[in-house]
């Protein structure tokens, strides 16, 4: 009897072993598995990985997120860029600044699967929806890397019948933050005629967007600076606010819409006799700019602003801004420009003589997009 219960004893040990092994082997998948959902550690990895959702992975760099776009630095295939929504997976080891709807930013190591995002932010995971991503910014921590910079120089001479050189230069600096974005612009050309100045213009202006939504902003400050001799303006400054949205934000195409309104003082170089040397008005600036990129080495762009006196809407001037952008190599490009500017009430100046309305540019030159 003692033998048959040492047997069973035996039996019953062996099977609980068998059970326990058993379960650590199911365990152990699960607990690799939920090891995945963790950010790696910094250092870890040398590189990042992001699986498609067609079950592809790709290793390599992630260099940024906007706009429901990413931009991955492959091994492979050098820089690519993947709608959001056509990515699976991400194992990022690095510490980058990840931006949420709703929800602020968190800046670590992330992992992103199943559509949830987790940064690894001190001892502590956070977990964000990754359908409410809006951005990925690369260097979170280097002010450097919010930053933009595109700038061109157009130069156009002709001689012969008629001896004539024209210059025009454009400059774009830009700074996006988590729910910010700075903009400061500036246009100038300048150009003589039989070695006589014939073109004088510039116009310089600087804004900040502050985001409440992905799409809805508000301007609480804005500055443009302008002056064209052959206009008669000697300075026109004008100061707003406002509020914007953007109608579409997506891959290839970019609309928004921006009212604004503001005060404004415009100082001549010269008024007929008796006549006061500047005017000052309240203005309501609609603005709008639209962007349609149909291949990646094509940009195009169209912006239309207004500036309405208020009460005297007679002061009222248009601006009109259009460019093709066709890029060369690297951060070289080709770039073809037309600026319509239209002042529906000219100053006359102190020899009676009256602008014309309308002012028409067309140039083309070389940029660089930094």
């Amino acid at each position: 009897m003692a033998s048959v219960r040492a047997s069973r004893h035996r039996s019953t040990t062996g099977i609980c072993a068998l059970l326990a092994l058993a379960l650590c082997a199911l365990a152990a998948p699960l607990r690799a598995e939920e090891t995945t959902w963790l950010p790696p550690e910094p250092g870890a990895e040398e590189h990042e990985w992001i699986k498609l959702t067609s079950g592809e992975w790709l290793r390599g760099e992630i260099k940024s997120m906007r706009d429901e776009e990413l931009e991955f630095d492959s091994e492979e295939l050098d820089l690519v860029e993947l709608d959001w929504e056509d990515i699976a997976e991400i194992r990022s080891p690095r510490s980058l600044q990840y931006v949420f709807e709703g929800s602020g930013a968190a800046t670590g190591p992330a992992t992103m699967k199943d559509g949830v995002v987790r940064v690894q932010v001190g001892a502590e995971v956070l977990e964000f929806q990754a359908i409410h991503a809006v951005s990925i910014i690369e260097g979170a921590t280097s002010e450097w890397e919010h930053w933009s910079l595109k700038a061109s120089v157009g130069v156009t001479t002709r001689s012969g019948n008629t001896n004539q050189q024209d210059y025009s230069a454009s400059v774009l600096l830009r700074r996006e933050g988590e729910w910010s974005r700075f903009d400061t612009n500036y246009q100038g050309n300048v150009g003589t005629l039989e070695d006589v100045e014939s073109v004088n213009n510039h116009v310089l202006d600087s804004r900040l967007d502050m985001f409440i939504t992905r799409r809805l902003f508000v301007t609480p400050a804005s500055l443009e600076l302008y002056t064209d001799t052959y206009q008669n303006t000697d300075l026109r400054t004008t100061v707003g606010a406002g509020l914007g949205y953007d109608i579409v934000s997506g891959k290839k195409l970019d609309w928004y819409l921006q009212f604004s309104g503001g005060y404004q003082q415009t100082k001549y170089v010269s008024v007929e006799e008796g006549e006061a040397g500047d005017d000052k008005t309240w203005v309501v600036i609609p603005n709008t700019l639209f962007e349609w990129d149909p291949t990646k080495d094509i940009e195009t762009s169209l912006r239309y602003s207004a500036t309405i006196g208020v009460p005297e809407v007679k002061n009222t001037t248009h601006r009109t801004v259009g460019s093709l952008e066709l890029d060369l190599t690297g951060a070289l490009e080709l770039i073809f420009s037309v600026q319509w500017d239209h002042n529906e009430n000219p100053k006359a100046r102190e020899d009676s003589s009256v602008p014309e309305r309308d002012d028409l540019q067309l140039s083309f030159g070389l940029g660089i997009d930094l």
